[in-house]
């Protein structure tokens, strides 16, 4: 069931089902998790190094995602925007 809410958006575009409502970035957020793993798991100082750089990258990708989401969905988005936070 929430492969459903997550992969299917409404008819305009924007999805704020299933995970969604938690986190407007879910996607990243699953990343982040997955190489802090691996950098738990190996110990490396040059994954940590790549985790931190790919941080960075994405955040600053998010917030150009947001801003094509706000010049796409308007004021819905907005909205959207006060009631879920960015990542958790």
């Amino acid at each position: 069931m929430s492969t459903i809410a997550f992969a299917k958006p409404r008819q305009d575009g924007l999805n704020t089902n299933g995970i969604y409502k938690v986190s407007r970035n879910p996607m990243y957020i699953g990343y982040f998790i997955y190489f802090l793993g691996c950098v738990l798991l190996t110990r490396s100082i040059l994954l940590f190094l790549a985790l931190f750089i790919f941080q960075i990258s994405a955040h600053w990708i998010i917030i150009s995602e947001e801003r094509w989401c706000i010049h796409e969905f308007g004021d819905e988005y907005l909205s959207y925007m006060k009631n879920v936070r960015r990542y958790l």
